[in-house]
């Protein structure tokens, strides 16, 4: 569950020791698998490490994390030239973050015009003046005699013409 969409703030402020233990394993195997002389080799610069990138790119979920990891093992980003530090790193993830940004720009611009969508659909039950032209039901009603157009009756008219009908049934 961890893997689905977490933030990582969110990830660390439920479960920070297993979060912490999974970026801290993440990074670590980069740097093992990514042959360098000059690496991160203490616990103390792999801790800087997760902690400066936790800062710097705190929206990334956890699965971001492991996908750059993935594609710096790779070298999707290009060669390290024997040296994997904390600067290489940041670089790569800002690099993920260049390639990520299109597609998130993509699906909040997706989300934002679903929003309209159902902005405007729930307006045309609302607003009357969309309420013969979009609801069915209001379509079928249709305005009496008297209240359509220029032949529109007055009030006085209104009230003759019941009395008219109250004394014809009496």
């Amino acid at each position: 569950m961890c893997f689905k969409c977490t933030n990582v703030k969110t990830a660390l402020k439920y479960n920070e020791v297993p979060t912490r233990a999974a970026l801290t394993a993440m990074i670590t195997r980069t740097v093992k698998f990514i042959d360098a002389n000059k690496t991160l080799s203490t616990p103390e610069e792999i801790e800087m490490t997760v902690n400066e990138l936790l800062h710097t790119y705190p929206c990334f979920t956890l699965s971001d994390w492991r996908l750059a990891c993935y594609m710096m093992a790779k070298e999707a980003f290009g060669p390290y030239y024997e040296r994997l530090k904390l600067a290489q790193f940041v670089e790569c993830f800002a690099k993920y973050e260049q390639l990520k940004a299109p597609v998130v720009n993509t699906i909040r611009e997706n989300e934002r015009q679903q929003y309209e969508r159902e902005t405007a659909e729930a307006l045309r039950y609302i607003t009357p003046e969309f309420g013969t032209e979009f609801n069915p039901i209001a379509a079928r009603v249709q305005k009496a005699d008297w209240m359509k157009g220029e032949d529109r009756l007055t009030y006085d008219e209104r009230e003759e013409m019941r009395q008219r009908d109250k004394n014809r049934t009496k």
